[in-house]
């Protein structure tokens, strides 16, 4: 399971980077792009990234230092968020 910061808004990505990650709509399109960027790459969904037509290395520039250290942390021991129960979010 991702590992919550404390920050409200990187928590509640956190929770839509599980439905995400399972292929369930999650109001993706209503995020702005730094949040699309930063949901599409903690739920491996490289599609998502190509959709708003940003490649790997693009979203990591728009996420910026402190939003991808939050990605890191939140999800760097926790495997793949498909594989988590949607009921598990703290």
């Amino acid at each position: 399971m991702f590992k919550p910061t404390g920050n409200s808004q990187i928590d509640r990505l956190n929770v839509i980077v599980l439905m995400l990650a399972k292929r369930l709509e999650a109001g993706f399109a209503v995020l702005s792009t730094g949040e699309q960027c930063y949901v599409a790459l903690a739920s491996n969904r490289v599609d998502l990234l190509d959709a708003i037509g940003y490649t790997i290395p693009e979203a990591l520039a728009r996420l910026g230092d402190e939003w991808t250290q939050a990605l890191v942390s939140s999800w760097q021991y926790a495997g793949n968020p498909a594989k988590y129960e949607l009921a598990d979010p703290p």
